[in-house]
């Protein structure tokens, strides 16, 4: 299960990638505990602010909550507030005007955009609504799911991760991952292949490129607008039970999904171990020959769903082929975001983790106006925004 926290940074870089990498600014969240949820939690202490610095890292030029005074009717009255209704003597209130305070500090990044990623991963709104629309094999698949635990793998790495529309531009980009993009038009199929074909690493995982933009499904076999770059054919679809998982043969776990295919001119990486599909493929990679700039892109396809582990070991080796780093060197677990005018550059540091952890950097500490020389130790719940000495800029 992916934290709360991963959700908010995939929904914050889904914002920027909406906005074309310029600043945008968070309407509305919440200061504590929201209305909606089954069970709606109490924000921890120095989660009110990590939430906010967050969405800032990743572009916004300001976070509002929503509301001011707590209400006492109406269906939102248990939504918490900026005033609770115990009033202004509360961790929460106390916690919003320290926030402020933090907010002056750091006004200087203001109009600033956040660094170009060296990754890109494709959300669509309406493959999304395609995919909800009507019977699936499976009530278990969705577009979010896949596309949270990539994207959590790479930000906790400390990768940055321009999440974008299917029909931007994708030069520039080191790696490009398509998360169960079920619709897609022949245009943008076509952009993902040539991406790779100029020597991109892409990733796609299982139920992509299944139907056209009239949402009508893709004949010939499995996964429709992406055969032939992949070089598989996968002919039926195997859905696994609620908790049901499949092993394979280098170690790596699935579950939700499997597919009976082969590889036609890929590579196969892993095969299912057991079942009706043991021994066949389950993920495979194509190498395509050398594009003009003398490098060779791949095409790697995943036909189940990767747990966290298993999707983190993938993430590893794309990020080794494709020769991209972390925004900093840091710890693991670290969040690393950097903001830049063209000319300056910041670095927020975001430590979820109940311990300390470290970042490479050097520069003023905008939060607590403390020099760093070479190494910022971030401790545990706490954000650090670095002016850097030695501007990152385009």
């Amino acid at each position: 299960m992916i934290p709360s926290y991963g959700e908010l940074a995939f929904s914050a870089d889904r914002v920027r990638g909406m906005s074309g990498g310029a600043p945008w600014l968070l309407m509305e969240h919440s200061t504590s505990a929201v209305k909606w949820q089954p069970r709606n939690l109490a924000k921890s202490p120095g989660e009110l602010t990590r939430n906010s610095l967050a969405h800032i890292g990743r572009g916004a030029d300001g976070a509002l909550f929503f509301q001011w005074r707590q209400s006492s009717s109406g269906s939102e009255q248990f939504h918490s507030a900026a005033v609770p209704h115990a009033g202004a003597e509360t961790k929460v209130f106390r916690e919003v005007e320290a926030l402020g305070g933090v907010l002056k500090r750091i006004a200087e990044v203001v109009g600033s955009r956040v660094a170009k990623a060296s990754v890109a991963m494709l959300f669509d709104s309406d493959s999304a609504a395609a995919l909800r629309g009507g019977p699936k094999p499976t009530v278990d698949v969705n577009s979010l799911d896949v596309a949270l635990t990539f994207h959590r793998e790479l930000t906790s790495r400390g990768v940055a991760v321009d999440i974008v529309h299917p029909g931007s531009r994708l030069d520039g980009y080191a790696a490009v991952i398509v998360p169960t993009l079920f619709l897609l038009s022949e245009h943008n199929a076509e952009a993902i292949a040539a991406f790779a074909t100029n020597g991109g690493h892409v990733v796609i995982t299982a139920f992509s490129g299944i139907v056209n933009s009239h949402n009508r499904v893709r004949l010939g076999g499995y996964p429709g607008a992406f055969r032939d770059l992949l070089g598989v054919r996968f002919e039926e679809i195997f859905p696994l039970l609620e908790h049901e998982r499949v092993t394979l043969d280098n170690g790596w776990t699935g579950s939700v999904w499997s597919e009976l295919g082969e590889a036609t001119t890929a590579q196969v990486v892993a095969s299912y171990t057991e079942g009706d599909l043991a021994g066949r493929p389950a993920v495979t990679r194509r190498t395509l020959p050398a594009s003009g700039r003398g490098t060779a892109g791949t095409a790697t396809y995943v036909s189940t769903m990767l747990s966290r582990a298993s999707a983190g070991a993938l993430i590893d080796d794309l990020l080794a082929r494709a020769g991209v780093g972390p925004v900093a060197a840091g710890d693991r677990g670290l969040e690393r975001l950097r903001r830049t005018d063209g000319s300056r550059s910041w670095l927020f540091a975001i430590n979820y983790a109940a311990t300390p952890l470290s970042v490479t950097v050097t520069g003023l500490d905008l939060i607590s106006d403390t020099r760093v020389e070479g190494l910022a130790v971030i401790p545990a719940g706490s954000v650090a925004v670095i002016r850097e000495d030695n501007p990152c800029v385009p």
